[in-house]
């Protein structure tokens, strides 16, 4: 059989931090797709380079690279100027997320025929169930959630386009899985307002990239799982403030969003995570909901900030 030739060169840049495990397996599915990226670029937040634990799986053609102090948006912009000239389209997946063995072939494929006007596109998260809960009606009510996927809310919420059904087009990308063209990264950046974990940052780069405007669009065979490690319990109030506070600057520096509906989504996210701790007899909703309290009192007094700690276990 004929190998197939693409016309576009594919890179991966993955930011991690503190995970060589996690990462790891990222590399391995890697290593058993059917058309290969023709470069991988590790960019390593880590407190002590990992390089030792994954050097044996990066090929002569990849890159490694150590940035300190880390963020998830410094890291991004950091990986795309260690690029190959010959690179045309790159992305960024997140270090814990696996790989089907067809999953860079058909994004490839997609690219080959998709409007010349395409500025990125994202993988199909598959292991990521429809929402059709009771709740959904509440999320809808409070402009949390809505029926069309892959839309940018007036409150600065955005809705899942996962698991895709077919590709379609989107307002707005999951930034740990997506493929951008060479054009975008090499003229616009990360906002580095978002330091940390800097939660809503790929809402406010694609949503960027979609006002240009230039298409987006989710790729249903590209398919791939996410299995990030469960929050860290202890920092819920923290992960509750970063929620609101990141929202917020997202709907304040996006003029035709709505900072009322930001106000009104923000009481019925509230009230959701008051009523998961009665649901799941648990308190972790209810320190959520007061980080989310909390960030309003500061939203109200003008004096929010970003919120630089590592959610996950």
């Amino acid at each position: 059989m004929t190998e197939t030739v693409f016309r576009n060169k594919l890179a991966l840049i993955v930011p991690t931090r503190n995970r060589p495990d996690l990462l790891i397996k990222l590399l391995k599915t890697i290593e058993t797709q059917t058309v290969m990226p023709s470069q991988v670029i590790i960019v390593d937040g880590s407190d002590v380079s990992i390089h030792p634990q994954i050097a044996e799986y990066l090929r002569d053609c990849d890159k490694y690279l150590h940035v300190v102090p880390p963020s998830l948006t410094r890291q991004r912009n950091a990986g795309k100027k260690e690029l190959d000239l010959a690179i045309t389209i790159a992305g960024y997946l997140d270090d814990d997320i696996e790989l089907e063995p067809t999953t860079i072939e058909e994004m490839l494929r997609f690219w080959e025929t998709c409007p010349p006007d395409t500025g990125g596109t994202e993988f199909n998260i598959t292991n990521i169930p429809p929402d059709k809960s009771f709740a959904m009606i509440i999320r809808r009510f409070f402009c949390i959630s809505g029926p069309e996927p892959g839309k940018v809310l007036r409150s600065g919420f955005c809705t899942s386009a996962f698991p895709a059904v077919r590709d379609h087009p989107c307002e707005w990308l999951c930034g740990g899985a997506t493929i951008w063209s060479r054009k975008v990264l090499d003229t616009y950046q990360y906002d580095e307002w978002y330091s940390g974990w800097a939660y809503h940052e790929d809402a406010e780069f694609s949503y960027r990239i979609f006002k240009i405007p230039m298409r987006l669009y989710i790729v249903y065979k590209a398919r791939l799982t996410h299995n990030p490690p469960p929050f860290n319990p202890s920092r819920n109030i923290a992960l509750g403030r970063m929620a609101v506070i990141n929202r917020y600057h997202f709907v304040k520096t996006n003029p035709e969003l709505s900072v009322w509906l930001f106000y009104w989504s923000t009481i019925g996210e509230i009230f959701l995570n008051i009523l998961r701790t009665i649901w799941e007899r648990n308190g972790g909703g209810a320190r959520i909901a007061l980080g989310n309290i909390d960030a309003l009192n500061h939203i109200l007094k003008s004096d929010y900030v970003q919120q630089d700690i590592n959610f996950r276990k």
